[in-house]
């Protein structure tokens, strides 16, 4: 019948239409920046900032342990949303601990400049920045934490040096995943981004703590279990009972795992 080969028609522009879209307007899709202006104050925190090879700049807020002089440094990568800001709200339980806090916002996130137009905007320029922090305190002295989106990077992190430790909030397997999740019947290929967690952290060897909330909504706890499961002697899941996507990184296990780590248990 000639209606069904003209809706069959239809449908098969449609889908390649959604895959375009899907394909090109991911980044939309994936990055919720706020942007801030460049005179924009976070408070009473010292200000840095970062030059990458072609010039662009990410900016930082370096908060001191209250001890004055930090044992070592928390590098920390935020989600998909928001900026250094949110970020202080974000660490609060760490800020009391021996090791200074290091916040660096994504390009085009806060203060830093550019956009983020591929993976690499995410993993080198964030080796620019934990290579720097080796030349300051030292690699046994640096410990990641990620949360959501910023979990691919300190993966990457992970699995390219030696840190002290990793801790991951709400973490997934990989994008391409999480692309499944929620659009499973697009082709992988159209992703520009993997950030793949299970591949990075098979090649880490620091220890490493998950936190994941049993209630996420957004990144399944499974995934949580499926990373923890690569190598049960080297990495912990702690399992926050109902607690949410967001919940997860203001939740007070945070500041204990990243205190164990600083303690080496």
């Amino acid at each position: 019948m000639k209606w069904i080969k003209r809706l069959s028609i239809f449908l098969g522009c449609l889908y390649l239409l959604i895959c375009g879209l899907l394909f090109f307007y991911q980044d939309a899709l994936i990055f919720h920046p706020r942007a801030r202006a460049w005179d924009h104050s976070y408070g009473n925190y010292e200000e840095d900032w970062v030059s990458l090879t072609d010039g662009t700049r990410l900016n930082a807020l370096r908060i001191k342990a209250k001890a004055g002089n930090g044992q070592g440094v928390v590098l920390y990568l935020h989600g998909n949303v928001g900026d250094n800001g949110r970020s202080i709200y974000q660490t609060r339980t760490l800020q009391g601990l021996s090791y200074d806090l290091y916040l660096v916002d994504y390009r085009g996130f806060g203060k830093s400049e550019s956009i983020v137009d591929g993976e690499e905007d995410m993993t080198e320029d964030f080796q620019l920045v934990y290579d720097r922090l080796v030349g300051e305190y030292g690699e046994e002295n640096i410990i990641l934490a990620g949360y959501s989106l910023g979990t691919g990077p300190a993966s990457f992190l992970a699995a390219n040096n030696e840190p002290k430790g990793v801790v991951l909030i709400a973490p997934y397997t990989s994008l391409v995943d999480m692309k499944n999740e929620f659009f499973w019947m697009f082709p992988d290929f159209l992703m520009k981004y993997e950030l793949n967690n299970l591949r990075y952290l098979q090649a880490s060897k620091s220890p490493v703590t998950i936190l994941h909330g049993t209630a996420d909504k957004l990144i399944p706890f499974r995934m949580g279990e499926q990373l923890a499961a690569i190598d049960a002697g080297r990495m912990k899941l702690v399992a926050l009972q109902e607690t949410g996507h967001r919940g997860a990184v203001l939740h007070a296990q945070f500041g204990k795992a990243v205190a164990a780590l600083i303690a080496g248990k």
